[in-house]
């Protein structure tokens, strides 16, 4: 029987190792990128398999759909990060954890609420979208702030590719949806967490969960963090809460009533001027923001989920959901170094208040059944929503913020707002929008080793813009249908080859905040071919996935090269690449995680305005996409007690321009940590992040050619973790 045992084990890694270089050589052909080496099966490590453990690859999600499927059973890349690894890793942002998964960077700037993403050679909200417990808010202006602190979450779930069949235009990158903690029916637990930083920086977060009845059950969660920032004047505060209540109402039907609140002022650092492709020196630790400057997001979601179990094949789930947000700015946000006089010229003085309120009913129903004598798999759903959205700022005729100054880089008053401009703020605009959808997603087992999908969606947007300073209004509408289907071949035991074929829709711009002559724009179309292969072997205790995928999208706007607030056609923009994981448990001690991205992304068809001419743009990559990502993670248990962990971050160059004449240098961002487990209850855990005290830019304002945001120095973390 060992003798059997070893000989199928050897003839499954021959077989994954023939299936990976067959891969490689098709993708090498069909998606101009090179083979992935494989590694002689004779050089890997041994394995001690000592307990039966479930792997991410055959954990249930919803990553990929409505289905529940796990990763091998879904023809698409999923991944998802448990909220207690994102913890244990000491991460402190959602977005710090988002970037450790295959082919996502960000893009922080305070514009954004410093939460945007770039996926398989596409950038921001309107193309990777952002999800809260499978709820999508209708960004306004490109801003998307909560969630943001990882304390109050599950797990995250990561779909790369297109994603509009599961929630609409928006999702031609990927998609991205956090979900929360949820109340614990069965058991009581209780959690506080304090730390204390560099710089001054401290938290203080506790989560409580149980039941307060047989059907009744609970969930708390109240996270703070505050710091005195990197750089000058950089205090910075977040509060974040959420609650829920379960009602267990009959064995069949379950309520849920939640309500989270996030308070975030994220300091008031815009980034440092640069000079010769390089920050101006003895600048990193400056702030040349006004002393009065304001920047704060506030965010409450409310929402009623309802899961009733009509017969045991049958289940229907809807949830009712009211959003509200406020967005303030009062800055001034461009630097511009003159060499010749050692000084920084400031500019674009901002005064902006947005307020929006979303409300609306998402529904569907999973249906299991036999067909064809095979198991078959339904879901059925609805969409429906609102959003209206009031904008406030000082900008003048042209849409161009007023205002400049001029300080010493690196000795200066900062100031007050006011001396740079008088402007005042008023009303501008609202946007109302109507958005009705329909959406279908089928999984049939064709036999035991193969299995076909489907999803098919249809939206309609309804726009509207009443404009308070010419009294005018004009209407949009907007149709989008997206469909997808994909096949999984499973040829051996815990081994799937998969291929799908997907249609996206993005908008143009953010339907939100959208503008009179955006609304003349359909939605822009977009497809993709994918083909992979997802792996489990030795008791789960490797895993690894590998992927290829081509993305072409249509008549879409960029940003105009001369002025940002307006706005450029592209007639076709693409990519292609290949994106790859793995992880490795060796003798239960010793935990490896990698994963790593090739993309070849550009415009197809882009004929710009540059320098008064009108000049093509195709072969130019697009702004904000690094033609290389990767991330390593190495933990190590020294002793029952300790553990000790390592990571890289690494991100190739990207542009902030679409010419390409803006470059963001490439980066790799090392940390380390180490845990200490008094007891089952009790954890101290100490953390260094940029152990190199790298000077990087994380980010930078789109078309910005002046200045960098800078990613943070060298810091220390200390946190003490109590369960009771």
């Amino acid at each position: 029987m060992k003798h059997s045992a070893s000989l199928r084990a050897l003839k499954v890694r021959r077989l994954s190792t023939a299936l990976a270089g067959a891969f490689g050589t098709f993708a090498a052909c069909h998606f101009g990128v090179a083979p992935a080496q494989t590694a002689d099966d004779t050089a890997l490590p041994a394995i001690t398999v000592s307990a039966q453990e479930i792997g991410v690859l055959k954990a249930p999600s919803t990553a990929g759909g409505r289905l529940n499927l796990t990763p091998l059973d879904t023809p698409a890349s999923v991944t998802a990060i448990s909220g207690d690894t994102i913890r244990e890793r000491g991460y402190q942002t959602l977005l710090d954890a988002e970037t450790r998964a295959p082919g996502i960077t960000s893009v922080p700037f305070s514009g954004n609420g410093n939460n945007s993403l770039s996926a398989r050679g596409f950038y921001g909200p309107n193309s990777i979208s952002q999800l809260y417990d499978g709820l999508q808010l209708y960004n306004a202006g490109g801003v998307v702030t909560f969630p943001f602190d990882p304390w109050n979450v599950e797990r995250v779930e990561f779909l790369n590719g297109p994603a509009s069949v599961l929630y609409g235009t928006g999702f031609i990158g990927g998609a991205v949806n956090v979900v929360p903690k949820k109340p614990d029916l069965h058991q009581q637990s209780n959690e506080i967490q304090l730390s204390a930083g560099s710089f001054g920086t401290y938290r203080q977060a506790f989560d409580s969960t149980g039941p307060i009845s047989d059907t009744l059950a609970y969930r708390l969660n109240v996270s703070h963090s505050s710091s005195e920032g990197w750089m000058e004047r950089g205090h910075n505060d977040s509060l974040a809460i959420s609650g829920a209540l379960l009602w267990k109402a009959t064995p069949d039907l379950t309520l849920t009533l939640s309500n989270d609140y996030g308070d975030i002022r994220p300091g008031s650092y815009e980034g440092t001027p640069i000079v010769n492709g390089g920050i101006v020196p003895g600048t990193r630790y400056k702030n040349y923001n006004v002393d009065d400057a304001e920047v704060r997001f506030t965010e409450n979601r409310t929402y009623l989920r309802a899961r009733y179990q009509a017969s045991d094949k049958v289940v229907l789930n809807n949830d009712i959901y009211l959003i509200k947000h406020e967005r303030r700015y009062k800055e001034t946000y461009t630097f511009t170094y003159n060499p010749s006089t050692g000084n920084v010229a400031r500019s674009n003085y901002r005064d902006i208040v947005g307020y929006q309120t979303q409300y609306g009913d998402h529904g569907y129903a999973t249906i299991d059944s036999e067909v064809f004598g095979g198991k078959n798999q339904l879901v059925v759903g609805f969409d429906l929503n609102r959003s209206l959205y009031d904008r406030n700022d000082n900008t003048n005729t042209a849409g161009n913020f007023p205002g400049s100054s001029t300080v010493n880089a690196l000795n200066f008053n900062p100031g007050v707002f006011s001396q740079g401009t008088t402007a005042s703020m008023r009303a501008l605009y609202r946007v109302t929008v109507d958005q009705a959808g329909l959406f279908l997603q089928d999984r049939h087992q064709l036999s035991e080793r193969w299995a076909v999908t489907g999803g098919l969606r249809g939206d309609n947007y309804q726009t509207k813009r009443d404009d308070f300073l010419t009294l005018t209004s004009a209407d949009g509408n907007q149709n989008a249908v997206s469909w997808n289907t994909g096949v999984v071949f499973q040829p051996i035991a815990d081994t799937s080859l998969y291929a799908q074929y997907a249609t996206a829709s993005d908008p143009v711009t953010s339907l939100a905040s959208i503008s009179a002559a955006q609304m003349k724009y359909g939605v822009s179309r977009g497809k993709q071919v994918e083909v992979g292969i997802k792996q489990a072997l030795w008791g789960d205790r490797l895993e690894w996935t590998l992927a290829a995928y081509r993305i072409i999208k249509n008549n879409l706007l960029t940003p105009n090269i001369n002025n940002t607030a307006l706005s450029d056609t592209v007639g076709q923009q693409s990519s292609r690449g290949i994106e790859g994981s793995l992880t490795l448990n060796l003798n239960s001690a010793w935990r490896i995680e990698a994963n790593a991205s090739i993309l070849q992304a550009q415009f197809d068809d882009f004929v710009a305005t540059v320098g008064g001419k009108a000049t093509s743009l195709a072969g130019y990559r697009p702004q904000f996409v690094p033609r290389r990502t990767g991330n390593l993670f190495v933990l190590w248990k020294l002793a029952p007690e300790w553990e000790a962990r390592t990571g890289a971050h690494y991100v190739s160059d990207r542009y902030s321009d679409n010419t390409n004449q803006s470059r963001l240098p490439a980066y790799t961002v090392l940390d380390a940590g180490l845990a200490w487990k008094v007891s089952p209850k009790l954890k101290f855990d100490f953390r260094v992040d940029n152990i190199a005290d790298k000077v990087y830019a994380a980010s930078t304002y789109a078309g910005t050619a002046t200045q960098w945001i800078l990613g943070q120095p060298r810091t220390f973390t200390a946190a003490m973790n109590y369960a009771f």
